[in-house]
């Protein structure tokens, strides 16, 4: 079975209920969408369906409400942020309120438990978008509730799930709608699936994979998936340092996993010929005192530094693969890039991926730091693929069944 795709489908005129990629970055003492990335990557796809002439509701949800109203943890600020790329009057409300000769975007907070609030959103002009608040605050949506599922299908004719970050986890709207309406994959998460896929199946040589990052958990079931078919495995971050003790070396107060020196041997030893650690390492003190910065080898870290970065060397070796690979995918910062001076390796590199994007390889970048990185070196028009969900991403690249994509089969 295959999925439906949102491109090939003839949905004209309908009540559309969509999931979307809305868990936007705020900056809560501004009450503002601080990086508007996946809501921008969600945009074809409202604007293709209400270009034939379809009624939109987009639900979604916001960090971890779990079931529990969390103010700022509100859709509101993307709800506006939404209103502002479509070019939308805004208005919240959450009960009644009357028809606007223009198109506005309406933020409805009402309970969508509560027959009153349904109708009230059925009654909404179709030339009106609707957004409805986190449906995470709702413990019934992540029970996937067959009762509460039936309320959201109550509101549509047709569900579209474009929210790729949310696939790894079954909850009501995006596994148990599927069960009671005609059901698409969105613009946006048809380019992960396809994206990813091409990965997966059809990755041209050499196939370089770059990781970082602190938790090695997130990351093992790609590394073990797809190193099989890599040619070289550069590993940075907390994760390197990780291997580092699982080699003996001292690494001082640096950030690692713990308790996960087990899947670090394992993977080391699984795939020692293909993967490459640092050669060198940035350190500093605790409170990282520019003058406590160094430069050193891995095994020469002391018991009051800290690895920080990877060093020059690390950059000059991770590059010659990088340069003539075919495929690259990456996740993880090498470093803690977020302090200064502890973004060169991975500002370095991001600049050096993006250069081979669109033409000599085929790039897939994922993860939350990751893109922040390809956005703060300005490489997003350069990458192939940036994609919206690092854990999703990560769960797909593992060769696992997401629920969320299975369901719309």
């Amino acid at each position: 079975m295959i999925v439906k795709y949102l491109k090939t489908s003839k949905i004209q005129h309908k009540t559309v209920l969509v999931r979307g990629s809305v868990d936007a970055s705020v900056d809560l003492a501004k009450g503002k969408v601080s990086d508007d990335f996946r809501l921008r990557s969600f945009l074809p796809t409202v604007k293709f369906l209400r270009s034939n002439g379809n009624k939109v509701i987009i639900c979604g949800k916001m960090k971890r409400a779990k079931g529990k109203p969390v103010p700022e943890f509100s859709l509101r600020p993307a709800a506006e942020c939404m209103a502002d790329l479509l070019g939308f009057k805004f208005i919240a409300t959450n009960y009644a309120l009357p028809d606007y000769e223009i198109p506005h975007l309406i933020f409805y907070s009402g309970d969508i438990r509560e027959e009153k609030h349904l109708e009230q959103i059925k009654n909404i002009p179709k030339k009106d978008v609707v957004f409805l608040e986190n449906l995470e605050y709702y413990p019934e949506e992540l029970s996937d509730d067959s009762e509460f599922a039936n309320k959201l299908a109550s509101l549509a004719d047709i569900y579209v799930d474009d929210d790729f970050t949310k696939t790894h986890h079954p909850v009501a709207s995006n596994v148990g709608v599927t069960k009671l309406l005609s059901s698409y994959a969105g613009l946006l998460l048809e380019q992960e699936i396809k994206s990813l896929d091409a990965v997966l199946k059809h990755a041209k040589k050499p196939l370089v994979l770059m990781t970082g990052g602190i938790k090695l958990t997130e990351k093992v079931g790609a590394l073990e998936n797809l190193g099989k078919k890599a040619d070289i495995i550069l590993v940075g971050g907390g994760v390197a340092s990780l291997m580092f003790k699982n080699k003996g070396y001292e690494i001082g107060l640096s950030k690692v996993e713990e308790g996960e020196d087990r899947i670090a041997f394992q993977i080391m030893k699984n795939y020692k010929n293909k993967l490459i650690l640092p050669l060198d390492v940035v350190v500093a003190n605790k409170n990282m005192d520019t003058d406590s910065i160094r430069v050193c080898l891995p095994y020469e870290v002391s018991p009051r530094e800290q690895i920080l970065d990877a060093g020059p060397k690390t950059i000059m070796e991770f590059s010659k693969h990088i340069k003539t690979a075919k495929t690259i995918v990456w996740s993880g910062p090498l470093g803690m890039y977020e302090k200064k001076p502890f973004h060169h390796a991975s500002f370095a590199l991001a600049r050096l991926i993006g250069g081979r994007g669109k033409g000599k390889a085929f790039v897939v970048v994922g993860g939350g730091d990751t893109v922040d990185i390809i956005r703060q070196t300005h490489q997003f028009e350069h990458i192939d693929h940036v994609s919206t969900g690092g854990g999703a991403m990560l769960e797909y690249l593992a060769g696992n069944k997401l629920p969320g994509i299975e369901s719309l089969k």
